[in-house]
């Protein structure tokens, strides 16, 4: 059985059309900016074609990440992610700040429906307050330097009985009942990561200061209350999360600590190692991923 999904019929958007660069886009967002919205119907069209633009967008985005981080070795599926974020999404912000300013200065505004419009305009004025012209350039190099962790980690494999696996398939491994061959196949895992330290540290120095840099542009004193704010996390502040953090620490690791007690007296063991905690004991088999989508139909 399958669902029968279709797309949605667009409304401001060619039925075929497709994102491949800023000239062909411009025209959608020049249409929005200065269509005249005169009545609470006409506002509502007006979201909607934003929205169907906006979708399109962020689909074709995600598919240029997606590709890129299937083929870490294919220069062309970085490069057209690279473009997009580089060459598309900065033109594209001042346009969305724009848009984000008529909609909040309409007098028909007021007339949307709560609450269905409710997190999505407290939203948009969030939007408003974090924009910084200064902060497109940054926000543009940030977005492809964080892809670049997926790209580092991507092209790393381990060798088990002969056999190349990447890290996330050799974490089956780690369920095998023969103790010595999950704590090999950890202790791979762990060295193969540290090959890269010095990529990923680097790499993650970087984003810290241009991400702090972002913070200070909007006004923020760092990044983690600028976060808070971008993030949308308006019904609880970061003393909150202190207070979570705390509670964590004061009701959860305990319980913990206890599940980890059973799980060594479950496999019999003196002391329970990391390459431990997902094993079963012997006799007992570990589940097992379908391999194809034949396979995970029938498992459903």
């Amino acid at each position: 059985m399958t669902a029968d999904i279709q797309p949605t019929p667009r409304h401001l958007l060619p039925a075929d059309f497709q994102v491949t660069d800023w000239p062909a886009l411009e025209p959608y967002f020049k249409e929005l900016l200065e269509r005249n919205i005169g009545s609470l119907q006409e506002l509502e069209q007006w979201l909607k074609d934003l929205s169907e633009l906006e979708a399109v967008i962020s689909e074709d985005a995600c598919w240029r990440q997606i590709k890129m981080t299937c083929d870490t070795e294919n220069p062309q599926l970085a490069e057209s992610f690279n473009y997009f974020m580089m060459e598309i999404q900065p033109k594209i912000q001042p346009y969305s700040d724009l848009l984000n300013r008529k909609l909040v200065e309409n007098p028909f505004t007021k007339e949307l429906k709560e609450p269905a419009y409710f997190t999505y305009l407290r939203n948009v004025k969030k939007n408003i307050d974090l924009f910084r012209e200064e902060n497109i350039p940054l926000q543009s190099e940030l977005a492809v330097e964080a892809q670049q962790f997926g790209v580092i980690s991507g092209k790393m494999a381990i060798e088990v009985g002969g056999k190349e696996y990447t890290l996330q398939q050799a974490a089956k491994f780690l369920e095998d009942p023969d103790r010595s061959v999950r704590e090999e196949v950890y202790r791979k895992i762990a060295e193969r990561r540290l090959q890269d330290k010095d990529a990923l540290n680097e790499l993650y120095d970087g984003l810290l200061k241009k991400r702090n840099q972002v913070a200070l542009n909007a006004g923020y004193e760092n990044y983690r209350d600028y976060r808070f704010a971008e993030l949308g996390r308006f019904d609880y502040t970061k003393e909150d999360s202190f207070q979570f953090q705390d509670a964590v620490k004061q009701y959860v690791l305990p319980i913990v600590d206890e599940i980890y007690k059973k799980k060594q007296a479950k496999l019999g063991l003196d002391s329970l190692r990391p390459w431990d905690v997902d094993a079963e004991p012997a006799g007992v088999e570990p589940l097992k991923p379908f391999k194809t989508g034949g396979e995970l139909l029938q498992k459903q």
